[in-house]
């Protein structure tokens, strides 16, 4: 190998590294790939930006838009009370009636909002029957995925994979090029779901929070000693005393001190953070010698004023990657972070260090005050976070959603019959919405990912590495060594399908379909044979994530969402991932020949 493929596969390890490691954004990663791969003179900087300009991202960016203008016309909130009927018709047919309303907006609009509206819907929903919610979210997520595998614009793989094979001269794919295999793939994972799944799925039962945070038992309060107890002497081991409560520091003034002394003698006005049952917390707060401090400093702390709720964090929050410190919820929306669930793991202490991830389950106390903000909050369409158990259906709008419909399925036809690219026809479509007051240009530059187009940029960077660093080349011819014997298109497929779906489930989607695209284009040229079935695979396996909570965002989200644990996907997601690496070798060959 050349010493830039060196370079190249270094760049390569160290990206998947930060990605499956999450430590760095995967934004600044897909920076800091172009910012090596030209300091390293691998590509030059022509050609490490020239993703930006790609059609797949401008494409990506533009659907964003035409998404948001769906939402804004309050489509989805439109099938709220359908989707609210479905889950009480017996499981198997609830998932049937589910399957054609997720995925078939999942087509055509991104599966984000799709699944972060309908997740309180069926948290509501299932309490109320009964039912765990837990049986119905990870299915939410992966018919979500199932949609998207069946168009072009189903999600921003598909269009990375058709604009990576444009770049090489390849006509890349039209609005229903994976069609065929994706509604295969449909129909055998939701007969999967309703008949197989759901014995791997968990059932958590319907506590609602309160309940299951009662059971957790410890929560965290910083309380604020009001007055002086006639009664009792002013130390900590006599105030607490047969009270299951820990004192985690104590604060006098501006100075604080860490797991104080027992016999330590207490003045009005200390305070003190506690950590225990929130029955005790409760009792404490109600015997009028404490309060909580600042959160609710003018008000007691009686049931009826007080209020619990549980938020998800979405992608696109402005405060995903910050410290619970460096968020302020107090002064945003007059409540306090108790409780955060991460990636399915309780985090009731060193609350202020823990970093904030999408999909991340946050218990908040509040008041009345309170509750109406983060209320009002949910109802602006760039919310950061929605109410898991709660879902604020807005006013359906007529006039916008008939717009909105009909130049998205112009911008469809348009694609679909070669009248107009899609990324023209997409920016057409913008245009007209504008116009006609559906959308603002502030409303469209918010809609937009901009992680997802950084890392669409990054990832093309790397493939355009790749390429001329002559990598993918020896992978190829690696590849082709190794199974020559076999002389097996089916096992091509297979390999490829596999291979790119354990890159997914560790790290980015489409950061592991822009890896395997060079390779494919390498293999197809050395055999001479048709690229069209590579990437079909590529783009199939790139967005059926299932196995992890990790490898795509709406798993994630109902990771936290339905209290499940890691393994409950594995369980769940790798006989599905199985059963569509057997369909894929067998299909993909078939309606896609060499």
């Amino acid at each position: 190998m050349s010493t830039e493929a060196y370079i190249t596969l270094v760049v390569i390890a160290l990206s998947m590294f930060c990605y499956i490691r999450e430590s760095i954004p995967v934004d600044l990663v897909a920076i800091g790939i172009m910012v090596s791969l030209v300091t390293t003179g691998v590509i030059d900087a022509d050609k490490a930006i020239s993703g930006f300009a790609n059609q797949a991202t401008l494409a990506v960016a533009a659907m964003f838009i035409l998404s948001q203008a769906l939402i804004k016309s309050n489509l989805i909130d439109l099938l709220v009370p359908f989707m609210q009927k479905l889950l009480g018709k017996g499981y198997p047919n609830s998932i049937f009636r589910m399957a054609f309303m997720v995925s078939g907006i999942s087509a055509f609009i991104n599966n984000t909002p799709v699944v972060a509206t309908f997740i309180p819907v069926v948290n509501r929903t299932t309490k109320k029957l009964k039912l765990s919610p837990s049986r119905y979210l990870i299915p939410l997520s992966y018919l979500s995925i199932f949609g998207g595998c069946c168009t072009l614009v189903g999600t921003s793989t598909n269009l990375l994979v058709s604009g990576m094979a444009s770049d090489r001269g390849f006509e890349g794919f039209n609005m229903f090029t994976l069609a065929p295999i994706g509604l295969c793939l449909f129909t055998v994972g939701l007969l999967y779901l309703m008949f197989a799944g759901r014995y791997f799925l968990p059932d958590q039962g319907t506590k609602d929070v309160m309940e299951e945070q009662e059971e957790t038992k410890r929560f965290l309060a910083e309380v604020r000693l009001n007055k002086k107890p006639e009664e009792q002497e002013m130390g900590l081991n006599n105030l607490f005393k047969d009270k299951d409560i820990e004192i985690k520091y104590y604060k006098r003034d501006n100075a604080t001190e860490d797991k104080p002394d027992q016999s330590k003698k207490l003045k009005e006005n200390d305070s003190l953070l506690i950590e225990g049952s929130l029955k005790e917390i409760n009792k404490l707060i109600k015997n009028d010698y404490f309060s909580l401090t600042e959160e609710f400093e003018d008000k007691e702390f009686p049931d009826e004023e007080t209020r619990m709720m549980e938020i998800i964090l979405l992608p696109n929050s402005d405060i995903i990657g910050q410290k619970l410190s460096e968020v302020d919820f107090l002064n945003r929306y007059n409540s306090n972070v108790i409780g955060i669930r991460q990636r399915g793991k309780k985090q009731l202490s060193d609350l202020k260090e823990v970093k904030l991830q999408a999909g991340d389950i946050l218990v908040l106390l509040t008041n009345e005050n309170g509750y109406q903000l983060l209320q009002e909050s949910q109802e602006k369409r760039n919310s950061p976070f929605i109410s898991v158990s709660e879902q604020i259906i807005n006013e359906i709008n007529p006039k916008k959603l008939y717009i909105s419909i009909s130049v998205i399925l112009s911008v469809i036809l348009l694609a679909t019959f070669n009248i107009l690219p899609l990324v023209i026809s997409a920016f057409a479509g913008i245009v007209v919405l504008n116009i006609l007051g559906v959308i603002n240009m502030q409303e469209a530059y918010r809609a937009i990912d901009w992680k997802v187009i950084f890392l669409l940029a990054g990832s093309l960077s790397l493939g355009e590495a790749m390429t001329s660093s002559g990598l993918s080349q020896n992978i190829s011819d690696l590849l082709i060594g190794t199974t020559s014997n076999f002389q097996s298109k089916m096992l091509m497929i297979g390999i490829f399908y596999l291979i790119t779906s354990l890159l997914t489930e560790l790290m980015s989607n489409n950061a592991s379909a822009a890896l395997m695209v060079p390779i494919a284009f390498s293999v197809s040229s050395s055999l001479d044979i048709n690229i069209l079935p590579f990437l079909v695979t590529i783009a199939v396996a790139g967005s059926a994530s299932f196995m992890t909570p990790i490898g795509y965002q709406t798993n994630t989200m109902v990771f936290s969402a339905g209290k499940y644990k890691f393994f409950d996907f594995t369980k769940v997601g790798a006989p599905l991932n199985l059963l569509f690496l057997v369909l894929a070798s067998i299909l993909i060959p078939y309606f896609y020949p060499f």
